[in-house]
């Protein structure tokens, strides 16, 4: 059997296993109960005086009265409580946390920027390892470096190296942490020139789930490094990153919007201006519903000179925008525009990955639109330049072809608005499943295995012998999970 039709099979597979039924933890039922926790944690309190001696960092307790300032993540649509609280200083920090966790039989979850769709830097009951305390980063401009902690969010990362002119491809939104960012992998504006955040990593300091500090690289425990580039927390909890870091200064950015009943023309027209774009050119859109019709907002970010960022978006300019905020600024400042979500609310986003956006694909978006609840949206995110010309092998993150991400999000303000909007993301999701080839695991707000299948194709073998050999307990699961079985 070649290697295309290998991959052809899993991404079959995986396809046939989801429309046919396959259970899909994190569905309706799952959402519906994510404001649930559990029972009030019992810790031995003369463990946590111990523990408290360990580490450099804090110990945060359910007594302490910063306990739920705390344990509040970007997702409120999770109230998780976990029965103590590790704010790390170093990785040592990490270590006996781990060492805690393993002795008294708790659960472990990461938190660094705490965006988890699922709210996975948080549990119950258990121990959460919180990074908010190591947002330290370091930029080498001779070397073209920069380093971040694990605790470290997009706007840290983008603040350090624009005062030297650099840049690397980091999140459209400031508070997103960059670990959690980069391991699934990391979309962001300069995707197309210097390719997605994972492709830029250069090495990472590890502690795996026995104690051993490691670095992970293409010389140091090149299969950890293989592994951590797309395959998420699974494998070891990273405390820091370094990068590639490249000249960006000036950037033409800024959003197109459309507000007319042309859906179907205006997405057929963004879909040629994707495909005939250069790399320094960026763009997605952004599909709101209203009353009266949907609008179409296309935000574009171009790296290269200006002049030629403004013949590329001239035919988008012909389409007659309602408004237009495209011009010359810092690429902080488009960076700090934002994107969907500016702050925590309760929502619910998946995702799945297209080829193309052809007819059948745009009638599905169009007839979601006009049957969405208010505060829901589609976003296109179109993949392609330096990200589609790195072999799917070389490292865990599986989405290399050309094509569009096609997030479905909602948020909520009640319990009423909450059931409306989880069943149109889903019925959005289900409508738009026969056309999908691969989804993103940084975006997904479910989950199952063959959802986890699905984001790594044919890549997800290799992955499962790795955390056999880097967690085969299974402690690290708090995440998109790859089962060491």
């Amino acid at each position: 059997m070649g290697l295309s039709t290998r991959r052809d099979f899993v991404r079959q597979a995986a396809m046939a296993a989801l429309c046919c039924g396959g259970a899909v933890r994190g569905g309706s039922e799952a959402w519906m109960r994510s404001g649930e926790h559990g029972p009030r944690a019992s810790i031995d309190a003369d463990a946590l005086r111990k523990l408290s001696g360990k580490v450099q960092g804090r110990v945060i307790t359910q007594e302490a009265p910063d306990y739920d300032a705390a344990r509040t993540i970007f997702n409120k649509a999770f109230d998780l409580r976990p029965g103590v609280i590790v704010r790390c200083a170093s990785s040592s920090d990490v270590q006996r946390a781990l060492e805690f966790a393993e002795t008294a039989s708790l659960e472990l979850s990461v938190r660094a920027g705490g965006h988890s769709r699922l709210g996975y830097g948080m549990c119950d009951g258990g121990v959460a390892l919180d990074f908010s305390a190591m947002r330290r980063v370091d930029v080498d401009a001779g070397k073209r470096t920069g380093r971040a902690q694990a605790g470290s969010l997009v706007r840290d990362l983008d603040e350090a190296t624009a005062r030297y002119g650099l840049a690397t491809t980091s999140g459209g939104c400031p508070t997103v942490g960059v670990a959690g960012f980069t391991l699934g992998g990391g979309e962001g504006r300069l995707m197309n020139k210097y390719g997605a955040a994972c492709d830029n990593l250069r090495s990472a300091e590890v502690v795996t789930v026995d104690g051993r500090v490691v670095v992970a690289s293409e010389e140091s425990n090149p299969d950890l490094f293989w592994a951590i580039r797309g395959g998420g927390g699974n494998f070891g909890v990273v405390t820091a990153l370094e990068y590639r870091v490249h000249p960006v200064g000036e950037v033409l950015s800024g959003a197109l919007v459309y507000e007319s009943d042309r859906l179907p023309e205006l997405l057929q027209a963004f879909a040629r201006f994707v495909e005939s774009a250069s790399d320094e050119m960026n763009a997605f859109a952004q599909i709101v519903p209203s009353r009266e019709r949907a609008r179409l907002q296309i935000d574009v970010c171009h790296c290269g000179e200006p002049g030629e960022g403004r013949e590329l978006i001239a035919p988008l300019r012909t389409l007659k925008p309602q408004s237009d905020s495209v011009r010359v600024m810092s690429y902080l400042e488009a960076q700090a525009a934002g994107g969907f979500l500016l702050k925590p609310v309760a929502h619910y986003q998946t995702n799945l990955f297209l080829r193309d956006l052809g007819g059948s694909a745009i009638s599905a978006l169009a007839t979601a639109v006009q049957h969405a609840p208010a505060g829901c949206k589609l976003i296109l995110v179109p993949l392609g330049g330096a990200v589609s010309r790195v072999k799917v092998s070389e490292m865990a993150f599986a989405l290399r072809q050309p094509g569009f991400e096609i997030d479905i999000a909602g948020v909520w303000n009640s319990p009423e608005e909450k059931a409306d909007v989880v069943r149109w993301v889903e019925s959005t999701r289900d409508r738009l499943r026969p056309l999908a080839q691969g989804a993103y695991v940084n975006q997904l707000g479910d989950t199952s295995d063959q959802l986890v299948r699905l984001c790594y194709g044919e890549n997800y073998a290799r992955l499962v012998e790795l955390k056999k050999r880097y967690d085969p307990k299974n402690v690290l699961r708090r995440n998109q999970n790859i089962k060491p079985a």
